[in-house]
């Protein structure tokens, strides 16, 4: 064909297929496969070396259409690095389908071309810790005039079965299916026999899908991995017009064989610690997070608390808590006419006693508190937006080896300013507790309506998707777009309206280097940008109104305050000093709950994740491991270790798989070893001991509830549980177990879940109430639910378990119940 060397057009139809990093992906995968018999279009390709469309390229292109026979042409980027096995880009670059002439044939191309320094693009890339922009070919093909067209997986994309094919089809072109604009009819091809699993039309029969899935089939013996293929039919002949390898397939249950996991409790009482860890870790998280145990033992020490530490340990792969007894061992309670003695002559109680004293003289609490607003904040964003930055395929071994280091070690920092701020907010909020509690007998809801509204990071997310809303409300095709979005979608279609895909994209930028869960193998927020969008959504049908809620929990917030004042002014002014000190403590600490979480916690779990994913992807491409998620069954240091040795890990995988399987079928007691009953008296203690200790014993059960994780409290009609943000609501159940299952949720749902981490407060705005597993009234999900003025009722013990989707039930968030049945 006509043009330069460098820039010759290539032929799909060539007994050579071309190279990836000439033709990209989709365009080499499909000439491969037109040379092996199957039935592609033909077409041509613009090689991703060309960049400008000069006279030379232009009047190749338009020769080579001619030959073609004419138009009307499909015109497909084709990335050299798209439908790769971990980041497929799908959706992220421009298909034009029926460029009828020359002038459209040519801006096509250019649409193309521009897809790929698109804004929503370079969001992808960098979620998937790829470089901002890759080279572009353009493949053009006859446009096949499809009466139907779908897709089709070899495997199950929801369950990882390797035994089932999923057919998707709509009448017409299959754009309407991949931009969400048509409900497909999906059927279910399992040995032989089709099944209709959902019809949104008549589109195909039984013998169609079985023949849909045959040509996925051969198309995955061809390529030997599990495929995505996009297919159409046409006068009667199937035609192939993409495959791709599926991306993030999940480990089919069946893949291992269960092995015994011994549990061998220590000493000590422990009770399953299900408010942060509902699910067994993966190895890789259950190491990152041992750091935890000498970050409490921190804590313990600097604010003088008298404990060794609250100790966090795996027995039989599920997570149990213990508070350990300063020298280490329960014993029996003493009676509360020793206790004087004890505190005077047991040497570790006299230090740590001393400490104590001096901590809460020297304000330790509130110089944290401050520390965090003035300067501390900012520190932690400006590292990890330069840890964020980082390109990682750049990264030679020994460099990703130093930047998986430099994420670990920053982990390890978060977390123990992460427990370090605790002890300071466990301080403040318990002194504003107990003053309430003995000035105006309140109890924990009457105390925390003085603060509702302070946690303005927690809100944040929701906030700004509100905006994104409110954009989206104006331009119809967005609006279009987003009702028929799903939890899976890729992302936007390169078509969609600019400023909101510039908007989405920087609000995936900003939000999205968080992790979803504290586990390490669930995916970022910017992984699944599909749920994203379809938060948007529900934002629009429940009429979200940020500032609304901002003004009514300032109210609610003033009236507590005023009702605390009326009551104290007929007090001594010591009782009103008391209290107003209490408060604007506690106002400022409050709020760092939850605020510090998302800097901490959920954007260093993040970086961690990125650097192991691309970790990960070497070691799979080595055959180190088999696929790149297996890396979260390696600790972190055996991650690194394998990255420079090349040593195998496969086994130790499989045997850790195999552990994992054993472990979720038999679930652990909800506590081992003899419980040591109530703490000691404190009255015994200085002052400032006393109400250290006092404290800190309020926050654990407020924050953990221990000894709620067990069976659901359920009499029939009620189900019982702490009674977390008040209010009463009657809606549909929707149970939701991870992220994975977001796109289930629909605006007036009751929430029902295990526990949720920060970054779940996105759902806030469009549930009607929420009722979870575990977690207590400072859990993260009675703050976010409080936030949000969502009725809310936590540590029921087995809600997901008791009820069933789509059961009506009430909520009652002020008396702590959920009637159902």
């Amino acid at each position: 064909m006509p043009g330069n060397d460098r820039h010759a057009l290539l032929p799909l139809d060539r007994p050579d297929p071309p190279r990836a990093e000439l033709a990209g992906r989709k365009a080499a995968t499909l000439s491969r496969l037109r040379a092996a018999g199957f039935p592609v279009p033909d077409g041509f390709v613009i090689p991703a070396t060309a960049t400008v469309l000069d006279d030379g390229l232009r009047d190749a292109v338009l020769k080579a259409a001619t030959d073609l026979g004419g138009g009307p042409f499909a015109v497909r980027s084709s990335g050299v690095d798209e439908d790769g096995e971990y980041a497929s880009h799908a959706g992220q670059y421009t298909t034009v389908l029926g460029a009828e002439d020359d002038a459209r044939l040519l801006m096509a191309i250019q649409e193309c071309w521009s897809s790929g320094c698109s804004a929503h693009a370079r969001a992808y890339r960098a979620a998937h810790g790829l470089a901002p922009e890759a080279p572009l070919a353009v493949l053009v093909q006859r446009l096949v005039p499809a009466e139907v067209a779908g897709v089709a997986f070899t495997a199950d994309p929801v369950t990882g079965d390797p035994t089932r094919t999923v057919v998707s089809a709509v009448h017409g072109l299959g754009d309407r299916l991949v931009s969400g604009a048509a409900t497909p009819d999906e059927w279910v091809v399992h040995d032989g026999a089709a099944v209709r699993r959902a019809s949104g039309a008549d589109v195909l029969d039984a013998d169609q899908a079985r023949a849909v899935a045959e040509l996925a089939a051969r198309v995955e013996a061809h390529e030997g991995a599990p495929q995505d293929i996009e297919w159409a039919l046409a006068g009667g002949e199937l035609f192939l017009l993409q495959a791709r390898p599926i991306t993030g397939l999940p480990e089919p249950e069946a893949a291992v064989e269960p092995m015994p996991v011994p549990a061998e409790p220590p000493h000590g009482y422990w009770t399953r610690e299900a408010s942060h860890a509902p699910h067994p870790w993966t190895p890789f998280t259950r190491k990152l997070l041992s750091v935890r145990n000498p970050s409490f033992q921190h804590m313990m020490a600097e604010f003088g608390f008298l404990l060794d530490g609250l100790v966090v340990r795996n027995i039989g792969g599920w997570e149990y808590v213990r508070l350990v007894p300063l020298g280490g061992r329960d014993r029996r309670r003493p009676p509360d006419w020793l206790m004087p003695l004890l505190v005077r002559t047991v040497p570790p109680m006299r230090a740590r006693i001393r400490d104590c004293v001096a901590a809460m003289r020297a304000d330790t609490s509130g110089q944290l508190v401050r520390r965090w607003h003035e300067s501390w904040a900012e520190e932690f964003a400006t590292t990890i937006v330069r840890l964020r930055d980082v390109n990682l395929t750049g990264h030679a071994d020994e460099a990703l080896d130093r930047h998986l280091g430099e994420v670990l070690a920053f982990y390890d920092e978060g977390d123990l300013a992460h427990m370090r701020l605790h002890g300071a907010i466990v301080i403040a909020l318990g002194e504003l507790m107990f003053t309430c509690e003995e000035l105006f007998s309140w109890d924990d809801a009457a105390t925390l309506a003085l603060l509702c509204g302070l946690s303005t990071r927690s809100t944040e997310p929701a906030r700004r998707l509100a905006e994104l809303a409110e954009l989206a409300r104006t331009r119809p095709d967005v609006r279009r777009l987003l009702e028929n979005i799903d939890a899976a979608s890729g992302g936007l279609p390169p078509d969609i309206d600019r400023d909101f895909a510039e908007a989405f994209a920087t609000y995936q930028r900003d939000y999205g280097c968080r992790g979803l869960r504290y586990e390490v193998a669930a995916p970022n927020v910017a992984e699944v940008p599909g749920m994203t969008l379809g938060l948007i959504r529900d934002q629009l049908s429940s009429g979200y109104d940020p500032q609304a809620e901002t003004a009514a929990l300032a109210a609610r917030r003033a009236e507590a305050a005023a009702e605390a004042r009326r009551l104290l002014a007929t007090r001594p002014a010591a009782d009103r000093e008391r209290f107003e000190r209490a408060l604007a403590r506690a106002e400022l600490a409050y709020p760092v709950r939850e605020d510090n979480a998302s800097l901490t916690v959920s954007a260093p779990t993040a970086l961690v994740r990125l650097a192991a994913l691309e970790a990960g992807r070497r070691l799979a491409e080595r055959g180190q491991i088999t696929r790149r998620d297996d890396v979260f069954y390696l600790e972190p240091e055996e991650v690194r270790a394998a990255l420079l040795s090349g040593a195998a890990q496969g086994a130790l995988v499989t045997r850790r798989k195999a552990e994992r399987a054993w472990t979720l079928a038999h679930p652990g007691p909800a506590s081992y070893g003899k419980d040591p009953g109530p703490p000691p008296s404190m009255d015994a203690l200085p002052d400032e001991a006393r109400r250290a200790m006092k404290a800190l014993i309020w926050a654990v059960d407020r924050i953990l509830a221990p000894g709620r994780t067990g069976e659901g409290n359920d009499d029939g009609a009620i189900l019982r549980g702490v009674a977390a943000s008040s209010g009463r609501y009657t809606g549909p159940v929707r149970i939701i177990r991870g992220e994975d299952e977001f796109g289930k949720v629909r605006t007036g749902d009751v929430l029902v879940c295990p526990t949720t981490s920060p970054v779940w407060s996105m759902l806030f705005p469009g549930i009607g109430a929420l009722v979870t597993d575990a977690g207590g009234t400072l859990s993260h999900p009675a703050i976010i639910a409080r936030e949000h003025r969502v009725p809310a009722v936590v540590a029921t013990g087995g809600a997901t378990s008791l009820l069933r989707d789509g059961e009506t039930v009430t909520v009652d968030g002020t008396a702590g119940t959920v009637e159902h049945r």
